[in-house]
């Protein structure tokens, strides 16, 4: 009995440092350039991918990147059933139930993209018929500064319908983040882009509460960024 008590001494503190890894089943959507979904082989590439696989590894963790359509990311953020999203906007509402990281992967801004080079520069957007994703809203300095209200907005399903919308000419504008426009717009022709320096949009991972603790993930960032640049 000695011996199973001093074999248990020795070995119990090893155990109980040594955690299993863990699995988390985290949530995007086709988000190019930083995150890039394959529907065909069911992958995903792109920067934030890049900083998952460097947590996931520095951390111990196993991480199921799950591919959802942006209408349907909105929704599952308040339900639980996942446990982190990423390329997420820190928002007042989303702070209820979900836990930010402070340091975020990348900062971006909205462009203004159109058919007509000539038009590009108008700083008067009122009574344009302008294409946007449903669901993402349009900051008030843009808003304000070109005259624009949510009358000027046709939303769209996608991002790739909103530039459909303008190939086809049934809007003369399309607004979206400026690099994930730069991406869509590479499939069409003579497509010219405006970058918006009014608003500027930080994006962070975000956790279910209390699946882990952001101060670690923050550092994992912090260190990805800097073996990067």
């Amino acid at each position: 009995m000695r011996a199973i008590f001093l074999f248990l001494a020795l070995t119990l503190p090893s155990l109980l440092l040594a955690s299993p890894s863990k699995t988390l089943r985290c949530v995007t959507t086709h988000y190019p350039p930083f995150t890039i979904f394959d529907e065909k082989s069911d992958t995903f590439t792109g920067l934030d991918i890049e900083y998952l696989t460097f947590i996931e590894r520095n951390l111990n963790l196993k991480i199921d990147v799950v591919h959802l359509p942006w209408a349907r990311v909105k929704k599952e953020m308040a339900l639980g059933y996942y446990d982190c999203y990423f390329s997420l906007a820190n928002t007042e509402e989303r702070a209820k139930y979900l836990d930010f990281t402070s340091v975020p992967l990348h900062t971006t801004k909205y462009g203004l993209f159109t058919l007509n080079k000539d038009k590009l520069l108008t700083n008067h957007l009122s009574n344009t018929p302008i294409a946007m994703l449903r669901g993402v809203a349009l900051p008030e300095v843009i808003a304000k500064k070109y005259n624009l209200d949510e009358n000027n907005l046709l939303r769209s399903l996608s991002t790739k319908d909103t530039f459909e919308l303008l190939e086809k000419k049934r809007v003369e504008y399309a607004i979206t983040n400026y690099q994930a426009g730069l991406w869509y717009s590479k499939e069409y022709k003579n497509i010219y882009a405006r970058q918006f320096n009014e608003f500027t949009l930080p994006t962070y991972i975000a956790f279910k509460r209390g699946v882990i603790d952001t101060k670690l993930v923050d550092e994992q960032i912090k260190r990805f960024k800097a073996q990067t640049q």
